[in-house]
């Protein structure tokens, strides 16, 4: 017997070893699969977010170029002097033919428009309030700044930014600044040559988080900022990189390549939406999964059939040995269960020199009731009384049994008299408390009547001690008038 039993078990320690190998096998593929699947998606996107930020450096590097030809020229010998045709000819001539780039500004240090690229006559206007304006006359060392993005005044709202340089007089004090306006659809035309997902985005932010422009474009994104997401503390952590998360407004998952605008404070990032760089893997997986599953349901099938027999022994076993420590009547404990209950906490209370104390309920006249209204009432009615003592003594280690009868007991591990007495009181009040019509009781209800023992067991006590304290406390209670708590001496 024992050695077919050995061999059984042989037998289904093989077809699990050959079972998990056959799963390990499939998940390791499909786990290669998807590194394959992001690799590939990381790699296109970093290509395009490097080709990206070149492309838009070198752009704005040139306009960069341009303010600096106006800087220069602004500082010739006389050039003041010169009639304003010529002068303005003189000042703007090749910047103001660079695509996507708007008007070319000069600023006195009060922020009114001296010079316009697009007109001899400049208007009257003020850009004080701009911050590619207050950044320069606040700090002396600015260099090269793109203000955050802004509708135009003087091209009937046209999205743009600014980028702008310091102007100052021989001593060094603020004397204003020169700026040229960049459209927005620079960035979106760009955007638009490429062929992205549906779910896929592109954004070219500042590195303190404001949004310049974003494909798919939303007029939304205008001044939006995301420098308090958490997400965007990877864009500052290293200058290029990816990582996966959701910053855009839709909430959307995605891999986020970034890498840093070569001489300007920008960031650059591509976006693209987890789910469909994963897709092509999902239908992969989708094939693979159901074949595995396949092959492990045919490898696990004799091991399943057998574990349903087992298990049904198992349970038939289980549900005996319930069955015999549980009341079959009141589903609470039984008396046998009871016995072994108090051998153990008594041993326990030995050891740890803790009180122990029971409580033993008696349902006064319940033989009058069962002769009055039949003993199926009297089944439900011990079914109740159950009941109620176990809501009230709920500990993990308390046990409520039904001791014979109308008899239940209620063990209360390290509890001293006076809770006992208190869990006891509760219990009697809980019963009045249900109104249970009883025509021979006093009251014309049911009552319980209540004994209460403490111990502090030492080597040597016996356990019968505690139960007779307590069946003598209830026969106490009952002389004493019923529907009482009555505490044995200690």
């Amino acid at each position: 017997m024992k050695s077919h039993g050995l061999l059984h078990r042989s037998l289904y320690a093989l077809a699990g070893l050959i079972a998990v190998g056959i799963c390990a096998a499939a998940v390791a593929l499909l786990w290669m699969d998807r590194r394959a699947s992001w690799t590939q998606a990381y790699v296109s996107a970093s290509n395009l977010t490097e080709v990206l930020a070149a492309d838009i450096g070198r752009t704005i590097h040139v306009y960069d170029l341009s303010l600096q030809g106006v800087i220069e020229r602004l500082q010739e010998p006389g050039i003041r002097d010169l009639p304003g045709a010529t002068l303005h000819r003189f000042l703007f001539d090749r910047s103001a033919s660079a695509e996507f780039l708007g008007t070319i500004l000069i600023l006195d240090s009060d922020g009114n428009v001296v010079y316009d690229s697009q007109t001899i006559e400049p208007p009257k206007a003020n850009f004080a309030d701009r911050d590619f304006f207050q950044v320069h006359r606040d700090s002396a060392d600015a260099g090269m700044y793109v203000s955050r993005p802004y509708r135009s005044r003087l091209r009937d709202g046209d999205e743009s930014i600014g980028i702008s340089r310091r102007l100052s007089n021989p001593d060094g004090s603020f004397a204003g600044v020169v700026t040229g306006s960049l459209r927005l659809a620079f960035f979106r035309e760009r955007f638009a040559r490429l062929s992205l997902g549906p779910q896929d985005s592109i954004t070219i932010l500042r590195n303190d988080g404001a949004v310049i422009a974003r494909s798919p474009y939303s007029s939304g994104d205008l001044g939006a900022d995301i420098g308090q997401a958490k997400a965007f503390q990877q864009f500052l952590i290293r200058r290029d990189g990816a990582f996966v998360g959701a910053l855009a407004p839709d909430g959307v998952e995605r891999l986020y390549t970034f890498d840093t605008v070569p001489g300007a404070p920008l960031i650059i990032d591509v976006a693209l939406a987890v789910d469909q760089v994963l897709q092509r893997w999902e239908r992969r997986a989708m094939l693979i999964i159901p074949i595995t599953l396949a092959l492990f349901a045919s490898v696990m099938a004799q091991i399943v059939l057998y574990r349903r027999e087992t298990r049904l022994r198992q349970e038939v076993e289980s549900q005996l040995e319930r069955q015999a420590q549980t009341d079959g009547l009141t589903g609470i404990a039984n008396r046998r269960t009871f016995d072994e209950t108090l051998q153990r906490e008594w041993q326990s209370a030995i050891r740890e020199g803790q009180p122990l104390s029971l409580l033993f309920l008696d349902a006064d006249r319940f033989k009058l009731y069962n002769d009055r209204y039949g003993h199926q009432e009297g089944d439900e009615l011990l079914k109740i009384l159950a009941l109620t003592m176990r809501g009230k003594a709920r500990r993990p280690r308390d046990l409520v049994a039904r001791y014979g009868g109308e008899e239940f007991v209620a063990l209360l591990p390290d509890t001293a008299q006076d809770r006992a007495v208190e869990i006891a009181e509760r219990i009697r009040q809980a019963v009045v408390g249900l109104h249970a019509q009883h025509e021979d009781n006093e009251g014309g209800i049911v009552t319980v009547s209540i004994g209460v023992a403490t111990v502090t067991p030492k080597p040597g006590d016996d356990a019968s001690v505690l139960v007779e304290a307590a069946d003598a406390a209830v026969y106490q209670a009952k002389e004493a008038g019923r529907n009482r708590v009555m505490a044995a001496d200690a």
